[in-house]
């Protein structure tokens, strides 16, 4: 992507959606952000009339008879995840044996019969969004904190990925609903199992299925205030629920060393709610040298976030900064479960401080 002021291609750049038209006159919004049609749904035409009973969807009365596996991250993503495709670690699941801190499993152990076929089907192109979107996020990760100031290149290439944010968005949801479903996560304890009040099977089965809109205040979120001392793993995706008592009231989803939220409600913490995009660069680092994920919704106004590493480009992000870093570094957020590839390497000790 070539130099210029705005975020992004610019204007009259061909789109990157390879339409081959001006991205003013494709998906370039005119307050800079970038718009999209609305997807259509999953599922159109004529309803079955059929409730599954072991399918989760069921509420829709729209399933077929055979029952199928599901994998509530999608399949492809995990292997992604994993060094050689079949096998991942897995720690913090609700079913895991708590004296058996890690496990590893085969991506196939991540699944339940727990869909019609009729749905599981409709969910294909979320999947395979999610899994593309991981690969690019993570390639952007590994290009900004490859650099050790061990070699002479004084900045990282701009890269630009678009995305439509409704299908991350209800991709998001699909993830958080199935583990769920699944019996995989834990509140206080406990396996979660039932959302908050006023939040139905049957209006989530609409809006992921369906296409009916998201209630005021429901979807995607990114929470402002970060602890820097809390590990991000890149090769990674942590999911956990956002409750209050035994209730979900939403669910995080780490992927690729980003937090995002997906919430039935507004959080009462600093946040961005839909953004447009997120750049993602580093100190040290010019600041024409960025990575840009743009999200692409029907409509504009939708904020920027500017995501800015403090690592310098001559230290070790992997290594812990501070003590305090080091001693999270072997722990995981509670109640979350993640999602890793089978180690390669020993885990490293901290840096000290910079004087």
């Amino acid at each position: 992507m070539r130099p210029s002021r705005w975020y992004g291609p610019p204007p009259e750049d061909d789109c990157p959606c390879g339409s081959g038209r001006q991205a003013t006159r494709c998906h370039r919004a005119s307050d800079g952000s970038w718009i999209a049609e609305p997807p259509p749904p999953l599922l159109t035409g004529p309803r079955t009339g059929y409730a599954n009973p072991g399918c989760y969807a069921r509420a829709s009365k729209d399933c077929d008879e055979e029952l199928t596996r599901e994998h509530f991250i999608s399949d492809d993503l995990l292997g992604s995840i994993s060094w050689d495709g079949k096998v991942v670690v897995v720690e913090g699941a609700a079913w895991q044996d708590k004296t058996a801190k890690r496990k590893t499993i085969g991506r196939g152990s991540l699944s339940r019969k727990m869909l019609c076929r009729r749905h599981n089907n409709a969910l294909s192109p979320l999947d395979k969004m999610a899994a593309e979107f991981f690969r690019l996020l993570l390639e952007d990760h590994v290009d900004i904190f490859k650099y050790l100031g061990n070699d002479d290149r004084g900045s990282f290439p701009r890269g630009f990925t678009m995305v439509s944010g409704p299908h991350i968005e209800l991709w998001m949801l699909k993830v958080i609903w199935g583990a769920i479903e699944a019996g995989a996560m834990e509140v206080d304890g406990h396996t979660a199992y039932r959302f908050r009040l006023g939040v139905t099977t049957e209006q989530l089965a609409e809006i992921l299925w369906r296409g009916a809109p998201w209630p005021a205040a429901w979807g995607l979120y990114v929470l402002l205030d970060h602890d820097s001392d809390q590990p991000s793993i890149p090769r990674a995706i942590r999911i956990r629920p956002a409750s209050m008592g035994s209730e979900i009231l939403g669910g995080y989803v780490q992927i690729a060393g980003f937090e995002f939220l997906i919430s039935f409600e507004t959080p009462p913490v600093r946040r961005i709610y839909r953004p447009c995009g997120i750049t993602f660069s580093r100190v040290g680092f010019p600041v024409n040298s960025y990575k840009m994920v743009a999200f692409a919704w029907p409509e504009i106004g939708h904020p920027i976030i500017n995501v800015v590493s403090n690592v310098p480009p001559e230290e070790d992000y992997s290594v812990p900064s501070n003590a305090r870093a080091a001693a999270n570094f072997g722990r995981i957020a509670a109640g979350s479960l993640n999602v890793t590839p089978v180690p390669s390497q020993p885990r490293r000790t901290y840096r000290p401080n910079r004087p």
